[in-house]
């Protein structure tokens, strides 16, 4: 079949390039446990059987001829070598080849670490200690990525600094601690949430970025912008008492769209609180309050003190337990708006996780409002993104979700704009449950028992009535040429060709 490196998964192929050439495969999707690869040989099991080694996945091959083969690897190089020699942009985001620990101090690799993480928008900046070297990460949309490691014999004093710069023992390193710091970036602050953890090598730390000006900035409006998501959010909020959810993975922006939700909210006449462990950043109108590890109150005690401070608004950090869940249920009926955050999979798995927490059917009926089911994917850079016709596969996942074939998608390029990355930033996805007073949706709940509800059945009835998933609001975005199709394929639950 006619094959070129357009019909290759470029993501992969960086991952698996040694075992790409050596082996002699191409790969042209990757999803879970499934990789579909292009080979010239595809009849060869002991070539199958090493990729199989290789990659930990299941593979289906498929043959195509060797001057398509090897015209795509000489293209992929190509274009690989183009993007290591990209050169860096000065105050760009792009990541040295090595930490200069020679002529700089601990601290000022410190603050090198921070701004380049805050610079790319990742939620957090990862430091372990391994046996021979420190290993530096950055989570991007959900993702870690790989920086340059940092020498073995340095790390103790990297380490040092960020204690120091958020207020903690320096004196040890076999216990857990928690501080919090704030780091000038050009001209603005990165505000650090800082975990430190011993390990089997040494230590391990976490520090969670914020930059608080933009955040108090997205609180001035509300994130969402499909018209009918943006109708049905400020409805809810306009309601005196109501249960609004966010929910998706950590680090994919739950707690700031609920934030932005408290934005809208007149504070002049509404008693507004918030439980937070911890407390994400600080906002100047809304008394918050910290729970959890080190302040001896947890959510349970704290919301039901919280109760009888005659609050208006409550936004809960994370429903953990049957105690949290039950006292929102019963706060929502006493005539309270509540916002708060849940771990589940989509805005659906928001009732299952409600049932299993033992709160009955009715009750979830009768107190939800809104599940808010998100995701933050990389947006592509506007500068390289290089546009590709959708292939068959492509556009009949378009059609199973009822939305018409764009013209052509696209996919990242690489250029110094964004380091030769092919993406700048990130992008929010939303799905919307809305669950309306006497709406069918709400009827379709109640009638479900704590181990009687069909959470397939469900979702399908709420597709039936104008439902649009994740994975729907995804391909818009990658039709408008915001996102990559490759992207959206990592919120599918079943591939477009099973």
């Amino acid at each position: 079949m006619p094959f070129s490196a357009d019909d290759v998964d470029i993501a992969a192929y960086a991952d698996l390039r040694e075992a790409c050439l050596s082996i002699g495969f191409l790969p042209s999707f990757r999803h879970g446990i499934l990789l579909d690869v292009a080979m010239t040989a595809p009849e060869d099991e002991a070539a199958v059987a090493a990729i199989r080694g290789a990659t930990h996945q299941e593979v289906r091959r498929f043959g195509v001829g060797r001057p398509d083969f090897e015209r795509a690897v000489q293209a992929l190089e190509d274009s690989l070598r183009r993007s290591r020699a990209a050169p860096e942009v000065e105050g760009g985001p792009g990541a040295p080849e090595a930490w200069d620990t020679a002529t700089k101090t601990a601290r000022e690799v410190a603050f090198e670490l921070v701004r380049l993480a805050f610079e790319n928008g990742a939620s957090d900046l990862l430091l372990d200690d391994q046996e021979n070297w420190m290993e530096v990460a950055v989570k991007l949309a959900g993702e870690k990525e790989i920086l340059p490691p940092v020498d073995r014999a340095f790390a103790p004093g990297l380490l040092r600094a960020f204690k120091e710069i958020a207020g903690l023992s320096t004196h040890t390193s076999t216990v857990w601690q928690s501080g919090f710091a704030s780091v000038p970036v050009s001209s603005r602050r990165a505000d650090l949430r800082i975990e430190i953890t011993p390990t089997v090598h040494g230590e391990s730390l976490v520090a969670r970025l914020q930059d608080r000006q933009l955040q108090l900035d997205r609180m001035r409006r509300l994130p969402f912008t499909d018209p009918l998501q943006l109708r049905i959010a400020c409805a809810c909020l306009r309601q005196r008492q109501g249960l609004i959810i966010a929910t998706g993975p950590t680090g994919h922006g739950k707690t700031t769209t609920l934030y932005s939700c408290l934005g809208q909210l007149d504070r002049s006449t509404l008693n507004i609180r918030t439980l937070e462990d911890p407390v994400e950043f600080t906002i100047p109108w809304i008394t918050q309050i910290p729970v959890g590890a080190g302040t001896g109150r947890s959510f349970s005690e704290g919301l039901k003190s919280l109760l009888r401070q005659a609050p208006h608004v409550i936004l809960i950090g994370e429903i953990r337990d049957q105690a949290v869940a039950q006292t929102c249920i019963e706060a929502v009926d006493t005539g309270h708006l509540i916002l708060a955050t849940l771990h589940t999979r989509d805005a659906v798995g928001a009732i299952s996780r409600l049932l299993d927490l033992g709160v009955t059917a009715r009750q979830v009926s009768g107190a939800l409002s809104l599940v808010i089911g998100q995701r933050l994917v990389k947006r592509l850079c506007p500068q390289c993104r290089r546009p590709v016709p959708p292939d068959g596969l492509q556009a009949s996942h378009f059609e199973a979700y009822a939305l018409p074939v764009p013209d052509v998608l696209h996919v990242p390029g690489g250029c110094p704009e964004c380091a030769g990355r092919g993406e700048r930033g990130l992008a929010p996805i939303f799905e919307f449950l809305h669950v309306a007073g006497g709406s069918e949706l709400e009827e379709e709940i109640a009638r479900a028992g704590r181990d009687g509800f069909g959470e397939h059945a469900f979702r399908a009835r709420w597709l039936e009535l104008g439902g649009s998933p994740l994975v729907r609001e995804g391909l818009r975005l990658a039709a408008a040429g915001q996102v990559a199709y490759g992207e959206v394929l990592k919120y599918e639950r079943t591939p477009p060709d099973c």
